[in-house]
């Protein structure tokens, strides 16, 4: 692995399901040009910088460790993560996000989360930002989580953040739109299951020119609760739940009111 060149592109075969079937996946639609084109400006590197540095930190990575960030996007989190560590590679299945990463310093592998084309036991830090990691159903989700596990040496840490659905029970349903800067305007609605502790957003793009990029995104939200049961079940002890706004300040329980969940775990010896 560390024999690749940084910053170039490995590209793998496309679309591929583990059983080798071609597919599509309704993220493939979803985490494109429309989910580009409708974030990219809230996305800024200020922002980006201070969440790598609570992933550095969290995961307590430094000049001698090995990372993997699992749906990697455009590299936003790649860029000042890759100065930091002694390799950091970078995996997605959208081959134009890994275009726009490629200045990132990160080695870039085109794969699927559900069959990840890396070598087991290399890394000593893996982590998943921003909801993208569990966008199937259960079993899946499980496998995936498994997987990157897997990939970490013993010891190794994992890091998964994505939205509170303690939060969500309280506002289930939500619609929200707003402007482009360059003309265009983003609208979307979601609607949050706590049976199911499944999220589905509904997101339109018009452009400035009229045209409309649209799709659903089928998310799964786990509680803390739910987070210990999945972790013991993929070889992952848990040794922290916490959020954005209580990571500095130590806490028993997930605030009810914090807008993100984010699991902190180690893989067993």
């Amino acid at each position: 692995m560390g024999a690749v060149p940084r910053g170039r592109a490995v590209l793998r075969p496309p679309d591929l399901h583990p059983d080798g079937r071609s597919t599509r996946h309704w993220a493939d639609d979803y985490y494109g040009d429309l989910y580009y084109d409708s974030v990219v400006d809230l996305l800024t590197t200020r922002l980006s910088g201070i969440e790598a540095g609570l992933l550095l930190r969290l995961l307590d990575v430094g000049p001698g460790d090995r990372v993997l960030d699992l749906a990697c996007g455009h590299g936003r989190h790649a860029r000042p993560i890759s100065p930091e560590v002694r390799l950091l590679v970078g995996i997605d299945r959208n081959p134009r996000y890994l275009a726009r990463a490629r200045d990132s310093g990160a080695v870039l592998v085109r794969g699927d989360l559900r069959a990840l084309p890396l070598r087991a036991g290399v890394f000593d830090a893996v982590y998943s930002w921003y909801s993208s990691l569990f966008m199937y159903d259960d079993e899946e989700n499980a496998r995936c989580l498994a997987a990157a596990a897997g990939l970490l040496r013993p010891g190794g840490r994992l890091l998964v953040h994505h939205d509170n659905p303690l939060r969500l029970r309280r506002q289930p349903e939500q619609a929200v739109a707003w402007d482009m800067p360059g003309g265009g305007k983003v609208e979307e609605s979601s609607r949050y299951d706590p049976e199911t502790g499944r999220d589905t957003c509904t997101r339109r793009v018009i452009r400035a020119d009229g045209t409309v990029l649209a799709g659903v995104a089928h998310l799964r939200y786990y509680t803390p609760e739910e987070w210990q049961e999945l972790a013991g079940r993929c070889g992952l002890e848990i040794t922290r739940i916490t959020s954005t706004w209580q990571v500095d300040r130590p806490a028993e329980r997930l605030d009810e009111d914090a807008p993100d969940l984010i699991a902190l775990g180690r893989r067993s010896a």
